[in-house]
């Protein structure tokens, strides 16, 4: 049984967590988080202004595991073979965690959206680093960390909505190839 006195804002949000893992957004309630936490609902208004902002926190939680993850993933590597473990790090992050499209579809119903933009750049920032580190010549890294992040989310969502149904395996080496033939077209 959870306590008032052991309950804070963080555990809030990590029990909001561990319910949008389990079962996805839809699943987060007030009232469904009260009886996990085994408060009352209105207990709740202490640590959190309201559903919005409660989601606002998980999608920030979630946001700040794929960058954590996407970093690790790319470590040793540099060049098209960094940007290569980058994709591939959000793709498997989004097939083993939350789906970006359940998490960017959410996002899209936030009022106030200014720091899920936030991290959403600070993740499209470690791509352009390793664009910037990549080149010595002139390039246009803005440009190509858009063309990059498009087709690594619209290939994350085709997947997660069910239009592919290849092995992940396939999944990764699809979307590495089609990387490579942008990355060398520009």
């Amino acid at each position: 049984m959870a306590r008032k006195a052991s309950l804070t804002t963080e555990v809030v949000v990590a029990k909001a967590t561990e319910i949008v893992k389990e079962s996805g957004f839809n699943a987060l309630s007030y009232r469904g988080l009260a009886r996990a936490l085994n408060v009352q609902p209105q207990t709740l208004y202490r640590y959190v202004a309201n559903i919005e902002e409660l989601q606002v926190q998980v999608i920030l939680t979630f946001l700040d595991e794929l960058i954590q993850y996407t970093q690790s993933q790319v470590i040793g590597f540099s060049g098209n073979q960094a940007i290569l473990k980058f994709a591939q790090a959000v793709l498997t992050y989004s097939n083993h965690k939350l789906t970006l499209t359940s998490l960017l579809s959410t996002s899209a119903d936030i009022s106030d959206k200014r720091e899920i933009k936030a991290k959403l750049m600070a993740l499209r920032e470690l791509p352009a680093v390793i664009l910037k580190r990549q080149s010595s010549k002139q390039i246009d890294v803005s440009g190509r960390v858009q063309m990059l992040m498009s087709l690594i989310l619209g290939f994350a969502e085709y997947i997660d909505i069910g239009l592919y149904d290849g092995t992940e395996e396939q999944a990764v080496a699809l979307l590495q190839s089609q990387i490579e033939k942008m990355l060398i077209s520009n």
